[in-house]
């Protein structure tokens, strides 16, 4: 078995956010990590929704018979998802570049939900190759590129957990005034 060039891309940029948190600042990595995610990302669930529903990349694509309405719902859904990603980098730049409790609620929210229903329902409907489900043969490939998103964003949160935690307790033994938040 062999790894995939963009795993190792995917990994090392990771890493190396990690790596280098303290020279960048917590928080600044922390915010590019959730940036990286979400470039990881956009390659796999927008690009699929918006390539299948234009019937175009993939053999299978062209394969794939959809009623207009239904379409439309996937191109859309697509769009829709790249506006969310540069939502979230948005916030991850701001709120949670600044220890803001409402950007790393954002960010915990959009792994807990997001992170878990692509888990549950990969496991459901289509795992991609991922041993992560305990199959004998699960479908299909791509798994370890694909979840580097995740990885990111868990090492986001758990980067800027320490920086929230004291900017909140600092707030509560009244060292730092409240910010609305």
């Amino acid at each position: 078995m062999s790894v995939q060039p963009e795993v190792i891309v995917g990994s090392l940029v990771v890493a190396a956010l990690i790596v280098f948190r303290k020279r960048l600042g917590v928080l600044n990595a922390a915010s590019w990590l959730v940036i990286w995610g979400s470039v990881v990302l956009l390659g796999e669930h927008p690009q699929f929704t918006l390539t299948y529903a234009a019937g175009i990349v993939w053999p299978e694509a062209k394969q794939l018979f959809l009623i207009p309405h239904a379409r439309i719902h996937f191109f859309m859904s697509g769009i829709y998802a790249i506006l969310g990603l540069i939502l979230l980098g948005l916030i991850a730049r701001t709120l949670l570049k600044e220890g803001r409790r409402s950007g790393w609620y954002a960010l915990l929210f959009a792994v807990v939900i997001g992170g878990g229903l692509d888990l549950v329902m990969g496991g459901l409907w289509y795992q991609h190759g991922s041993p992560l489900y305990f199959m004998e043969r699960p479908l299909g490939f791509g798994w370890e590129f694909l979840y580097v998103y995740l990885v990111a964003w868990v090492a986001a949160l758990v980067l800027s957990y320490n920086q929230y935690l004291q900017r909140h307790l600092d707030r509560m033994s009244g060292l730092t005034p409240s910010v609305t938040s």
